[in-house]
C-alpha cells in the first residue's frame, strides 16, 4: 500500500481502534472466560454497522496469541469485512515475518526496516504507526533506532496534526505486572512526543483496559481488548483477567481536536431516542434554550 504524500484537503476524520484480539488456535488459559474469535467477529460487526463509518481502523497489536500461521489465517478471515480500512501494528504476541506477510497489502512500501513502523498521510491528520515490539520477548523496547525514526518522521511535517499509534503505552499504569514487563525506554519516547506538539493524540493497547494520561500536551489513550479485559486492581501483588465485554474506541478529529469515545460490544437493551433527538435538534435550530419543565 502506497501512502500519498500530498493529502486531500479534509477537515475531519473518524478513526476506529481495536487492540489485543489474541486470536487463538486453542482456548489457552483464558478459554474459560471468552472465545476471542467470537468476540472479534462481534466487534467487526459493530464497526461495519457504524454510521458514519470509520475512515480507518487501527489495529494496535497482539492480534494473534502465539503468532502461528493458522492464527493469522483465522485473523485475516475475521478482519476481512474491514480489511480495506485496516492499519495494523504488531504487538508482543505477534510474529514479525508472518505479520508482515499477512498484511503485506496494508503496509506502505515505506515501512521501516527492522521494525514495522510507517506513516499514512492521506487523511485529515497524519497517522504514524510505531512498532516497539521486540522479537522473542514479551516486553518492548524504544531504542536509538526508534528514537531517530520517530523524531525525524515527526520533524518532517511539524505543522500537520498527528496521531501516533503503537502497542506498548509509554507510561506506568499502576497495573504492576504489566508495567514491569512493558516498554523499556518509555521515558525516551515520552521526550520525543513532548517535543512535537503537533502530536495531538497517542493511542496504544497492551493493557486490556481503557486508560488515559498525558505526555506533555498530548493526550494518551489506551484501547480495551476485543477479547478479555484485565481486572482493575492496583495492588502490586495481584492481577486478574475478567469477562468484561469486548471494546473498541473511536477517535474523532473535527478539524481542531480529537474526541475519543470508548464503546463496548454487548447485547443489552436499547431504547430508541430518534424522535427525542429530532425535537432537540429542531429546538436548537430555532435558537431556543432548554428550560426544565
Amino acid at each position: 500500500m502506497d501512502s500519498d504524500p500530498t493529502p486531500s484537503i479534509l477537515t475531519s476524520v473518524l478513526v476506529a481502534q481495536i487492540s489485543d484480539c489474541h486470536i487463538r488456535e486453542e482456548p489457552g488459559i483464558f478459554g474459560d472466560l471468552v472465545d476471542t474469535s467470537t468476540c472479534l467477529a462481534a466487534t467487526v460487526e459493530h464497526l461495519v454497522a457504524l454510521d458514519p463509518a470509520p475512515d480507518v481502523v487501527l489495529a494496535t497489536g497482539d492480534l494473534t496469541d502465539e503468532g502461528t500461521r493458522t492464527e493469522y489465517s483465522l485473523l485475516a478471515d475475521l478482519l476481512a469485512p474491514i480489511a480495506d480500512r485496516l492499519l495494523p501494528l504488531p504487538g508482543n504476541h505477534d510474529d514479525g515475518p508472518l505479520f508482515r506477510s499477512t498484511f503485506a497489502d496494508r503496509l506502505p512500501d515505506s515501512t521501516a526496516d527492522g521494525h514495522c513502523s510507517y506513516v499514512v498521510d492521506e487523511h485529515a491528520v497524519r497517522l504514524v504507526g510505531l512498532d516497539t515490539s521486540l522479537p522473542g520477548h514479551h516486553d518492548g523496547r524504544f531504542d536509538n533506532t526508534h528514537e531517530e525514526w520517530l523524531d525525524s518522521t515527526l520533524a518532517a511535517q511539524p505543522d500537520r496534526p498527528t496521531l501516533v499509534f503503537t502497542h506498548f503505552p509509554p507510561f506506568t499504569s499502576g497495573i504492576t505486572f504489566m508495567d514491569v514487563s512493558g516498554l523499556a525506554g518509555a521515558e525516551r519516547m515520552r521526550a520525543v512526543i513532548a517535543t512535537h506538539p503537533q502530536v495531538r493524540l497517542l493511542v496504544a493497547g497492551h493493557l486490556h483496559r481503557t486508560v488515559q494520561t498525558t505526555v506533555g500536551n498530548t493526550l494518551v489513550s489506551v484501547c480495551p481488548s476485543t477479547g478479555n479485559q484485565l481486572g482493575l486492581d492496583l495492588h502490586p501483588d495481584r492481577g486478574s483477567a475478567v469477562d468484561e465485554p469486548p471494546g473498541y474506541q473511536l477517535h474523532r478529529w473535527d478539524g481542531e481536536r480529537f474526541v475519543t469515545h470508548t464503546a463496548v460490544v454487548w447485547e443489552g437493551r436499547r431504547l430508541d431516542l430518534t424522535q427525542f433527538v429530532a425535537s432537540i435538534r429542531a429546538r436548537a435550530a430555532e435558537g431556543k434554550s432548554f428550560p426544565k419543565r
